[in-house]
């Protein structure tokens, strides 16, 4: 019996772990013929129906969840009309708490798969009659798991729709399971943690490094839940030849002195630390059943900010219980005014199978459908939300690209906090056709925050904050028609000349502290310097 997994990621750039896990523990335990089809929820539902098609499986296998489950349900059914043999097997988050089996499915398997789907393929392929349609897996220890990382797996990139391995996103799991409750995420379902061993991680990371994996993200839930365990994953990383970024999801409050001297002493780059804040409000706190230590965490977050070698990347989460617009404002300056480089707004997702939903004790108003948004509660408005909306595109765009940093850092010295300043900007840009067009090229975006800095500040200031930001963050220098250039192209001649050097310069001149700076955009980190 052939058996196809079919892996349906967010984005073509993902690499999915789940499939390949499975396939390696399959193949592990004597099971043949299994195949694994990697796609994206880009493609047509025929697109990838067709590709299954050709493969014509006896078993057909699908990872399920929130962002993929509709093309899914769509792909399922098209095929069990063409292929009506088929035993089409279903898994992942998004089905784990399911009552029913849905129509187009054969069996459903809950929790982690390796076990239990290896088990059934067993039973399938003699014969056997499996009454049981759903069936419960169990998170176990999955250090005598063998490693995904085969030859298959590194051989797969080549037919991919990106086929090299150094512009992938590579997932890799040490840990399963979480110590931490929260009430909104399905991970606090399962209290079991169980660790990889710490040589199995060092020589898995080392033999990704050498297939020339870039970015590697860690898809445990909180890296730094072991710190000793947590603080020799980073020495090793440390101490690595490499140019690799790893990712890392962890709780900022877990940081000790020891663990910030070491990511302080890693080169640029090297690490970066996605650091879920979701809330400040002591209330809200309580009732999701979180217990961060909110302020260790925010002088956590600015400080490994401040050592300019590690991304931060902080998400707040809208519509949780108790959160008001006033406590939400409050979260939002102080996450903010820790600085990071990325502030994540999200807005609360009522995930199949958690308490949250469960319990809906807040007056939760949400989708039914994927992914299960919430659109009010009894302490937010669906007004609040829709405002907060404009809040978050506008963080997206102009706090998280990064290419506004002085100009931001000037437009929140004019406002009492950083959320008035969005306020002031939503108001500004959503008032009329000509300012929302801001996502229409990046000049436009500076034009447009400059027309808003110039009414809110100093002509002059705003000028020289926006050229400032412009020229270091776009090589081909196309400041707003506003802004006239100062560029002085003889030094640029000089300066080549003295210091014998072919380098993609700039030099230009700023009215606003009468100094001149050069931009040197044939460096990886362009930081403008100031000529003497």
């Amino acid at each position: 019996m052939k058996k196809l997994f079919v892996a349906i990621n967010a984005k073509n750039i993902h690499k999915a772990i789940a499939p390949w896990s499975i396939k390696a523990y399959c193949e592990d335990n004597g099971i043949k013929d299994f195949l694994v089809l990697e796609t994206n929820i880009n493609d047509a539902t025929f697109e990838i129906a067709s590709k299954i098609l050709l493969e014509e499986p006896s078993i057909l296998m699908f990872s399920c969840y929130i962002w993929n489950i509709e093309l899914i349900q769509k792909t399922a059914v098209l095929i069990k009309e063409l292929l009506p043999e088929v035993i089409i097997i279903l898994g992942g988050p998004e089905v784990s708490f399911e009552e029913e089996l849905p129509e187009y499915t054969d069996y459903l398997i809950r929790g982690a798969g390796e076990i239990a789907l290896c088990e059934l393929i067993k039973k399938l392929e003699k014969g056997d009659i499996v009454k049981d349609k759903i069936i419960s897996g169990c998170n176990n220890d999955f250090n005598d798991f063998p490693s995904f990382l085969t030859n298959e797996y590194f051989e797969s990139f080549s037919g991919n729709q990106i086929p090299f391995i150094d512009k992938q996103l590579i997932y890799y799991e040490s840990s399963r399971g979480c110590p931490f409750s929260c009430s909104y995420c399905i991970s606090s379902t399962d209290d079991k943690l169980f660790f990889l061993n710490l040589d199995r991680v060092k020589n898995e990371l080392k033999l990704l490094i050498n297939k020339g994996a870039k970015i590697i993200k860690f898809v445990d839930r909180t890296f730094n839940a072991n710190k000793d365990r947590t603080k020799e994953i980073l020495k090793f990383i440390y101490s690595l030849d490499t140019e690799t970024t790893f990712h890392f999801e962890c709780a900022a409050d877990l940081f000790d002195n020891e663990m910030l001297k070491i990511i302080k002493k890693m080169p640029a780059k090297r690490v970066q630390f996605e650091i879920g804040i979701q809330t400040t409000n002591e209330k809200t706190i309580q009732s999701i059943g979180r217990y961060t230590n909110i302020n260790l965490a925010l002088k956590n977050i600015k400080m490994i900010s401040s050592f300019n070698n590690t991304h931060t990347h902080v998400d707040l989460i809208i519509g949780l219980p108790y959160e008001t617009m006033d406590s939400f404002i409050n979260g939002f300056n102080a996450c903010l005014n820790a600085s990071p480089h990325n502030l994540q707004l999200g807005f609360l997702k009522m995930l199949k199978g958690t308490r949250i939903r469960a319990q809906n004790d807040f007056g939760a108003v949400f989708a039914a459908f994927p992914p299960y948004q919430v659109y009010k509660t009894n302490t937010l408005s669906h007004i609040d939300l829709l405002k907060l909306k404009k809040i978050e595109i506008l963080v997206e765009k102009f706090y998280n690209s990064g290419v506004f940093i002085n100009s931001l850092n000037y437009g929140f010295s004019l406002f009492s906090a950083p959320y008035s300043f969005f306020e002031s900007f939503a108001n500004f840009i959503f008032s009329d056709s000509v300012h929302s067009n801001f996502k229409a090229s990046i000049k436009n975006s500076y034009t447009i925050l400059l027309d808003f800095l110039i009414i809110s500040g100093q002509k002059n200031a705003s000028e020289h904050y926006i050229k400032l930001d412009c020229l270091t963050y776009d090589s081909r220098g196309l400041l707003p028609d506003k802004i006239t250039s100062k560029r002085d192209k003889q030094k640029e001649i000089d300066y080549k000349r003295i210091n014998n050097t072919k380098d993609n310069i700039r030099i230009e001149y700023f009215e606003y502290d009468k100094k001149y700076r050069i931009f040197n955009y044939s460096k990886s980190f362009l930081v403008p310097q100031v000529l003497s």
